[in-house]
């Protein structure tokens, strides 16, 4: 989990980038015939000050929660529920900002295109993957045995590849990440045990002391 923030704080600079030059927040263009026109004016560095901030936020709290789960929680059947919800709710949560800033922090009449538009084109196929992959999640917490924890493996994968499609959202993607895996191996030590467990020989009345043997009548 830790390596997993660690690796996501590296990545940062890249939500800013998607931000400001793909989904355009806080820009506009002008209107045609003007000077600067079909061209985005953005706000500095200043401006997207909160952004960071928010989007920084969000990434610690996941992480530091994470880290706390995944160390101190031992049950499985605690951790692993636990896990799966905050990485959905971390997912959840840069999809759902990064579409409300879209709607509301793109000045688009201008534009070729929409706010939403432009999100769609930028995150809608990283998005798409994201809500498959906390689904599949989501099911693992639900049988036993090999497929819960292959379940668990699928959503992580799948959590990869919408980065990789979309790394503008590694920040608050990457933790996720992290914590299904978690939930995998914790998912994966259970099946582990449960088969050891089935694997030992029972045993038996007369290993026990000969209760299930017949004795003979004693004169």
């Amino acid at each position: 989990m830790a390596v997993s923030g660690i690796i996501a704080f590296v990545l940062a600079g890249s939500a800013l980038d998607l931000v400001r030059e793909q989904l355009h927040h806080n820009c506009g263009m002008q209107p045609p015939g003007s000077e600067g026109a079909g061209t985005w004016i953005c706000s500095d560095g200043i401006g997207y000050l909160g952004i960071a901030g928010i989007l920084g936020m969000g990434w610690l709290a996941v992480v530091l929660s994470g880290c706390v789960i995944a160390l101190l929680v031992r049950p499985s059947r605690q951790a692993r529920p636990t896990l799966v919800i905050l990485a959905a709710v971390s997912t959840a949560w840069v999809l759902g900002l990064t579409w409300y800033g879209s709607t509301t922090q793109v000045q688009d009449q201008y534009a070729p295109m929409t706010g939403a538009e432009y999100w769609l084109e930028a995150v809608g196929p990283a998005a798409v993957v994201s809500v498959l992959g906390i689904a599949a999640g989501l099911l693992s917490l639900v049988p036993t045995g090999p497929l819960s924890w292959i379940l668990g493996v699928v959503a992580t994968i799948l959590l990869i590849v919408a980065t990789v499609l979309q790394p503008g959202l590694s920040l608050n993607l990457i933790p996720p990440v992290g914590l299904l895996a978690a939930a995998s191996i914790r998912a994966i030590g259970v099946d582990t045990i449960a088969g050891q467990r089935s694997r030992r020989p029972r045993r038996t009345g007369a290993m026990r002391g000969g209760t299930g043997a017949i004795r003979p009548d004693r004169k």
